[in-house]
């Protein structure tokens, strides 16, 4: 039946109608679900930054691949090896697969040949910090190298901006075999014992003839700071002079005595505070001296000096920060970072640093292997069989580690090495693992007058439990931070770990001193007090005391006080000459007098007789 034109009038105004209100509906619900979200971030506090703190293996990359994709978040890297490109597996890179899940900076920035430092780590960082911060997005800064991320943290750093961008220049020319003994690697005190160094004292001539030659430049302030000092003779100002317009390229090239002697001249405080074989931080004082123009011991006082200041340094640089420990009992630890060694053979590790090796080490003589990613564990270790042995033989010896278990007949020459390898790596791992944590210890949760964030603890022991201990209590920290719950609510989602008092605390750990009886330097008082209580500072007195009596019976007592005089040194000392270039002389000086004594009393018993 046919509707009238009227009835379907109003049947096509219904529909209208209702799908009109419809479409109102649908956006009122849409602007007032808009605005509850609005509402809602509103309500919302700005997002922190979050620390991963932890021993390698702990599963650090795990939880903040977790936490960015939980909180829209970018990961940061805090690891000195991981900057440099190559060594993905050694140096236990995230996986692109992991990559791909959450935005990651700070990997593959720097080329083996590039000098990457702390500095040029917080340069990096602090701008994408900041960034992520002003975008309301969550920075999570994670990493093995805890003292890239104390420069994140703490302004503890001195000067801002890169002063110098360096590309280590790289020779082919042929270097002495002394030389590349000194650079090479130890495999373990077991496989390879150290060699003794050269003699002291003609090592001061040579580096003092180094000095000779240098053309650069230096500043007013600098030449001034150079000439001063009343009592210094006239040898030493030259050797500053000389020395402090260097280039660091240069200054790197001299031996860590003079570069110290220099120091101690223009920055005594500094000196003091410095090892004399702690090359890299002397050269760095000298660089901020010659950059600044004004020694670095000064700049330390006024940062250290600033309201939330200590002796570790500046002030908290960010207020809003959590920051997450990963701990695993060490046993099992230990057992996990074997088998993640097992597991790096297995992904193509030999095949990794051989082809490093040949593109970055073989084809030069001037290799170190205590910089940059050469000092890589997992690449230093193996460098005795990369030497010896070719690509060809790394295919033999896969082949017949694959086949370990059908049981090999005749193992390939380079095999045994290979696995002590293996082995010495699997413990580097495990002592570098306790290394991490001491740092932690040291300079985190030490009871003092730096301003340290809440640190709260997770247990990665039990893996098969990660969900319920350790990214459940994470994400639930992170989401009552952001409703803005009070510190002490805080607690009870998960406690921070306490304060704990430092057996460091009231003494001074940036001067020197010196045993003459081991002939070691020692820096801070604390670690004096242990080396005085020491048995090897012990076994070297007796030793001493014993040897001193054996020559006053042999030379009598006057004979070594007329010595003593002669050289200038205190008869406990008398020893050390037998080490100096004086040993030929002192042999005959004693021997004659020796000769004489017996002599005499020959003579006497002849009269008496």
């Amino acid at each position: 039946m046919l509707r009238s034109p009227r009835g379907l009038a109003a049947s096509v105004f219904r529909a209208v109608f209702s799908r009109a209100c419809s479409v109102v509906a649908m956006a009122t619900d849409g602007i007032t679900a808009g605005v509850s979200a609005s509402d809602h971030r509103k309500n919302e506090g700005p997002p922190p930054l979050v620390v991963i703190l932890g021993s390698t293996g702990v599963g650090k990359t795990k939880l903040s691949i977790e936490l960015a994709r939980r909180f829209d978040g970018e990961i940061i890297s805090a690891d000195s090896m991981q900057v440099y490109r190559g060594l993905d597996i050694v140096t236990a890179k995230a996986t692109r697969e992991e990559q791909a899940q959450a935005r990651h900076h700070l990997l593959d920035v720097a080329t083996p040949d590039q000098a990457f430092t702390v500095i040029h780590f917080r340069e990096a960082a602090l701008p994408i910090i900041d960034r992520l911060l002003e975008q309301n997005r969550m920075p999570i800064v994670v990493g093995g190298t805890n003292y890239y991320i104390e420069s994140v943290l703490w302004q503890v750093l001195v000067g801002t901006g890169i002063r110098e961008e360096r590309t280590r220049r790289r020779t082919t020319s042929s270097s002495s075999s002394q030389e590349e003994d000194a650079k090479r690697p130890k495999l373990s005190s077991r496989l390879e014992e150290s060699e003794s160094g050269g003699n002291r004292e003609s090592a001061k001539e040579d580096d003092a003839k180094k000095v000779v030659g240098s053309e650069n430049e230096s500043g007013e302030q600098v030449e001034k700071i150079a000439a001063s000092g009343d009592d210094a003779d006239e040898e030493e100002s030259e050797l500053v002079a000389r020395v402090l317009p260097m280039a660091t390229e240069q200054l790197e090239q001299l031996e860590s005595p003079v570069l110290h002697r220099v120091l101690r001249r223009v920055d005594p405080v500094s000196a003091d505070r410095l090892h004399p074989n702690n090359k890299r931080k002397i050269v760095r004082a000298l660089e901020v001296l010659r950059q600044d123009g004004q020694p670095l011991s000064r700049i330390l006082a006024e940062q250290r000096g600033q309201a939330g200041g200590s002796r570790l340094g500046g002030p908290l640089r960010y207020r809003n920060v959590v920051i997450f420990w990963l701990r695993c009992e060490q046993e099992t630890l230990n057992a996990r970072l074997n088998s993640r060694v097992d597991s790096m053979v297995a992904q193509g590790l030999l095949a990794e640093i051989r082809q490093f090796y040949e593109r970055f080490v073989k084809p030069y003589d001037d290799n170190d292997f205590h910089r940059g990613i050469l000092q890589s564990i997992g690449f230093k270790e193996f460098v005795r069989y990369l030497e010896k042995y070719d690509r060809d033989h790394d295919r033999l010896i896969e082949e017949a580690m694959a086949n370990t278990g059908e049981g090999v007949a005749n193992p390939p020459e380079g095999l045994p090495l290979l696995r002590s390898c293996l082995d010495n790596l699997k413990l580097v791992t495990q002592r570098y693992s306790k290394k991490q944590l001491k740092w932690i210890n040291h300079r985190f949760l030490v009871d003092g007058p730096r301003e340290v964030p809440p640190i709260y603890p997770l247990d990665t022991t039990d893996v098969s439990l990660w969900t319920e201990i350790v990214s459940g209590p994470a994400v639930r920290l992170i989401e009552a931070h952001l409703a803005r719950t009070n510190e002490s609510n805080l607690s009870t989602i998960l406690a921070p770990l306490p304060k704990h008092a430092s057996p460091r605390a009231g003494l001074n750990e940036e001067t020197s001193f010196h045993c003459d009886i081991c002939q070691r330097t020692i820096v801070g008082e604390y670690q004096w007090a242990d080396h005085l209580k020491s048995n090897r500072h012990k076994k070297c007195l007796q030793s001493k005391h014993k040897k001193e009596k054996f020559y006053i019976a042999l030379f009598g007592r006057s004979t070594l006080k007329m010595y003593c005089k002669y050289v200038s040194v205190p008869q406990l000392d008398i020893l050390v000459r037998f080490c100096s270039v004086q040993t030929t002389f002192v042999f005959f000086f004693l021997a004659v007098t020796a000769f004489a004594r017996v002599s005499k009393q020959y003579g006497e018993w002849l009269i008496s007789v």
